[in-house]
């Protein structure tokens, strides 16, 4: 007796169920349990019919054979894949946990020398200085991922910051021609991203991996963007970044650059609420994971009278919050778009804030630190030395007796 289309549909459905959650579980590291997709009822009805014809049901049985040809083979990579991870992860938590001593000593250097070669390809290869945010991007970021997946605060790397970075990567290596692209990365690094080392006190802490990468986040892509539109020849503009040149980008116009960052803020913060605060809602509500929004709801502003309303005001007060910051920080761009001197002013002040957030926390951090150890000192002599005194009183006491 032959097998019925639907039964074909039923095991290739189960097939599929199994191997896609597998796999996304094992690619999305962010979610422990991946449903897999289930096709609406009214796109399965059409479905059926279309499988009645001999060739879809050949095509069919084809896909179901392959998908099971290859499923040991995939199998077999995630599990080969895993156990190097786990082999890596031993070595690299003592590294950037057990012994971040002998590390800070490496990135102080490593830091030093990063700041010499910015302000030197800027001056001197401007048209490379994409390749050194994209190199540094690429070095950064897997131990900013490896660091923040051990404490469990990876939900910090779907933050607007992380999305403008890949939105310059984007232009830089994918759509270099796309103006709208290109004038909504300024408007981004120059506005939120630049004002976020003011509002979030990114600190220029050199020996400290996470602050430097803090930094690295905030200012390399205004600098990146400020080297391609400033610093770069009119000639390298039309053969490398077409977007950038005089001809497609000569002047900036604000009212289709606020509907350009909007669409592209919209697109993040749809994914960012559909992927974390809806599909991740029972893990941060228990606390098991730590968002932008939860933190400063439970710590900054957590007596904000806005935070004290019913779900779901407070993220509904959130998102327009930072809508308007956004909004508010991209008004200036006009002056960093269309003066060099005065964009280059800009970076310098937003440099100098993050070296005072940085030295802030050198005397701060360190003084109080030397002071508490001093004082724990000074407690610990006067203890030695009130029982020194009073073993002398006792020993006096007790020549008096035999005498």
């Amino acid at each position: 007796m032959a097998e019925s289309p639907d039964s074909d549909v039923e095991e290739v459905k189960e097939s599929s169920r199994i191997s896609l959650s597998t796999w996304l579980e094992f690619l999305d590291p962010i979610s422990s349990t991946v449903q897999s997709y289930q096709t609406p009822r009214k796109y399965l009805s059409h479905a059926k019919q279309r499988l009645k014809k001999s060739k879809t049901r050949l095509k069919l049985n084809r896909f179901k054979n392959s998908a099971q040809d290859l499923t040991p083979q995939l199998e077999d990579f995630k599990k080969r894949t895993l156990q190097t991870l786990h082999s890596l992860d031993k070595p690299l938590e003592t590294i950037f946990f057990h012994n971040s001593s002998k590390l800070e000593k490496w990135f102080y250097p490593f830091t030093l020398f990063n700041i010499f070669a910015i302000g030197f390809m800027m001056g001197k290869f401007p048209e490379w200085f994409h390749v050194y945010y994209t190199v540094m991007f690429v070095i950064l970021m897997p131990i900013r991922f490896y660091t923040y997946y051990k404490t469990n605060s990876h939900y910090y790397l779907a933050d607007l910051c992380y999305y403008v970075n890949m939105m310059c990567l984007l232009f830089i290596w994918v759509c270099p021609y796309s103006v709208h692209l290109y004038q909504s990365c300024f408007a981004f690094t120059f506005g939120t991203l630049s004002f976020a080392v003011i509002t979030w006190r990114n600190s220029l802490v050199i020996h400290n991996v996470d602050k430097i990468t803090s930094c690295f986040i905030h200012i390399m892509p205004p600098l990146t963007m400020y080297t391609i539109h400033h610093a770069i020849d009119e000639a390298t503009k039309r053969e490398r970044f077409p977007a950038a040149s005089l001809e497609a980008s000569k002047t900036w116009n604000l009212k289709t650059n606020i509907l350009w960052t909007s669409l592209y803020y919209l697109v993040w913060q749809s994914a960012y609420h559909y992927f974390i605060t809806l599909r991740q809602s029972s893990k941060i509500k228990s606390g098991q994971r730590v968002t932008s929004f939860e933190y400063l709801t439970t710590h900054q502003f957590k007596n904000m009278w806005a935070t004290k309303l019913p779900d779901p005001w407070p993220m509904f007060f959130y998102i327009l919050f930072q809508y308007c910051y956004q909004l508010g920080t991209m008004m200036l761009c006009g002056f960093w778009f269309n003066s060099r001197l005065a964009a280059a002013g800009f970076m310098a002040f937003i440099f100098l804030c993050a070296a005072k957030n940085g030295a802030n926390y050198y005397i701060d951090y360190y003084g109080k630190k030397f002071e508490k150890e001093v004082d724990k000192l000074k407690l610990e002599v006067e203890t030695l030395q009130q029982q020194l005194n009073d073993r002398g009183s006792s020993s006096s006491l007790s020549k008096d007796e035999l005498e």
